[in-house]
């Protein structure tokens, strides 16, 4: 913790790394030409939406789901919780 300003407020810096591994069904190249004609890949980080058309090409997750979609939300509201906490 460290205070900052006038009047001072308080600002902890949190940070933390969750992975997932996420294992693709075999794909034929009309399956992956299918996939890319969606338009759905071009604007993800991966080349793929879990949560969209992307997800049929998923055979397997190990781990969170929401760290594949880029929020780990239930990891990210244990974080906030004790930051919370901690201010009291």
């Amino acid at each position: 913790w460290r205070a900052q300003g006038s009047p001072a407020t308080c600002t902890k810096v949190v940070s933390f790394v969750d992975t997932a591994t996420v294992t693709f069904a075999k794909l034929s190249t009309s399956d992956i030409e299918a996939y890319v004609k969606t338009g759905e890949p071009m604007d993800k980080a991966g080349s793929y939406g879990i949560q969209g058309v992307g997800g049929q090409l998923v055979e397997r997750v190990e781990g969170d789901f929401f760290t594949v979609m880029g929020l780990p939300m239930h990891r990210v509201s244990r974080e906030l919780s004790k930051a919370i906490r901690d201010l009291s």
